[in-house]
């Protein structure tokens, strides 16, 4: 003869009792919450991330001899950039100033470039130089806070310089 066992169920003081619908619910519960989280934040991170920062990052990568060798044709003009920014928040200035080899200032120099935010390329605005026969250009910065990239050319004829800078504008 076979005795079947079976587990004694014991009931609460309230009579409540766990059973299998209330296992099932806590679990499509906790489950539901984790996979809403997780949707929310992969949702706000692909928001907030615009993607390549660079264009074509990837063809940039594969012209990168071309590269090298703007910069070795750059390499031989001699050039240097020297880059201050003076004044105050409320009359702040870029002053650029292009020398060759023997320290002169260059004369004939048009320069063209931007400011790049380290964060948000959305707030990348460009800087109009105001150029000056010694050489030197002025662009106005008034009212910018924070750090921010300027990448600029200083241009003369057939010969390009290109130069960053990093800018702390406290």
């Amino acid at each position: 003869m076979s005795k079947s066992m079976s587990l004694p169920v014991e009931e609460t003081t309230d009579g409540w009792q766990l059973t299998g619908r209330h296992v099932l619910a806590m679990l499509v519960i906790f489950f539901g919450i984790i996979i809403t989280v997780s949707i929310v934040f992969t949702t706000l991170a692909v928001k907030s991330f615009r993607g390549e920062d660079i264009k074509q990052s990837y063809r940039q990568g594969i012209e990168y001899n071309s590269t090298l060798e703007a910069r070795a044709a750059q390499s031989q003009l001699g050039w240097t950039a020297t880059v201050n920014v003076v004044g105050n928040m409320a009359e702040r200035s870029l002053v650029v100033k292009i020398t060759d080899q023997a320290e002169a200032g260059l004369q004939g120099v048009t320069f063209s470039g931007g400011l790049r935010h380290p964060v948000d390329s959305t707030l990348d605005r460009p800087v109009i130089f105001e150029t000056f026969e010694d050489g030197t250009a002025r662009a106005d910065l008034t009212g910018l806070l924070g750090q921010w990239t300027l990448e600029a050319d200083a241009i003369r004829g057939e010969d390009r310089f290109h130069f960053r800078r990093s800018l702390d504008l406290r």
